[in-house]
């Protein structure tokens, strides 16, 4: 199922490059591709903002596969600066559950920070790994902070689309304008306006474009030096084959950026299993100056502690 999940993976990466109410509205003059293509255009220009993505969905597996299925419902929320590209900072917190073969739900509550030096970590619970992680091995990680070093230059050569131009690698600046000049979706309609984060927005309905997603994988492939073979072709042609995905779109009035998108994703390419997921995302708060907050008396991580080293100790973060 490797294939499906990378399609499902680059939807979700779409949404993030890419509380509601009736408010009316005028359907704009031009035409909805065109509001489509500059709201599209605009989001790679925003560099800082608060995000949210909800997401709920099952997994059948091929069959003799194990699990045989799984069913899960979570959130994943908070703020990103990435005004200087070489330095991003962000927040996440991922809280929600799964269940894997009818079992009972498991819990998953972990939160990130990251400031321009550091990434801190509260695996504040996780779910039972069984026995290929002991439970007295993640009590003795999870509820509290811990502090890793980010190594200088880390973040250099990433396939950031954000920023300012003048410090793009020209790798970063191809992959911008692939996606700016890529139109994702097709037979879009306008539905009226609506509310979302305190900005009135136009609302689109229409469908992935599967042409359009095929050319973005093989082209965005080829910037980092990977060439997709005739038979993961033909392997992704099956997948996108078996796919449905309706879309929603909402537009800043305003601000003229994607500022929520939704779909509910079937995908269910024969003897590869299935998958169905809805799923939204959220951002508010465009362009907006963001701080991210040390949490205080973090425990500085040491790599040994994962290979039988000594057990961590509480010291304080710098």
């Amino acid at each position: 199922m490797k294939k499906l999940w990378n399609v499902v993976a680059l939807i979700a990466v779409l949404a993030m490059v890419t509380g509601c109410s009736l408010t009316g509205g005028t359907e704009p003059a031009k035409p909805a591709e065109d509001v489509v293509k500059e709201a599209m255009t605009n989001l790679s220009k925003v560099t800082s903002g608060t995000y949210e993505l909800a997401m709920k969905g099952d997994v059948v597996g091929a069959e003799g596969q194990t699990p045989a299925n799984a069913s899960f419902n979570g959130t994943i929320g908070g703020l990103f600066d990435n005004k200087n590209p070489k330095t991003p900072q962000f927040t996440m917190k991922l809280a929600g559950d799964m269940s894997v073969d009818g079992g009972a739900a498991e819990n998953i509550d972990v939160e990130l920070r990251m400031n321009t030096t550091d990434l801190f970590v509260n695996l504040v619970k996780l779910p039972d790994l069984g026995e290929a992680v002991p439970k007295e091995m993640l009590a003795a990680f999870t509820g509290k902070w811990w502090q890793i070093a980010i190594p200088a230059g880390a973040f250099e050569g990433l396939p950031v689309t954000g920023g300012d131009e003048a410090t793009m690698t020209p790798e970063q600046k191809a992959l911008k304008d692939l996606v700016e000049n890529t139109k994702f979706f097709t037979d879009l309609k306008y539905e009226g306006n609506e509310s979302v984060g305190g900005e009135d927005c136009y609302h689109y309905v229409g469908k992935l474009d599967k042409e359009a997603v095929k050319t973005f994988v093989t082209e965005a492939g080829k910037l980092q030096g990977q060439i997709m073979a005739e038979a993961e072709l033909a392997e992704l042609d099956k997948v996108l084959a078996a796919t449905e995905a309706p879309v929603d779109l909402w537009v800043g009035v305003e601000s003229m950026t994607m500022k929520k998108f939704g779909t509910k994703l079937a995908i269910t390419p024969e003897g590869q299993g299935s998958m169905n997921l809805e799923f939204s995302f959220t951002m508010s708060d465009l362009n907006k100056e963001m701080t991210v907050e040390v949490p205080a008396g973090a425990t500085l991580f040491d790599p040994a502690m994962l290979f039988g080293g000594a057990m961590p100790t509480d010291v304080p973060a710098l």
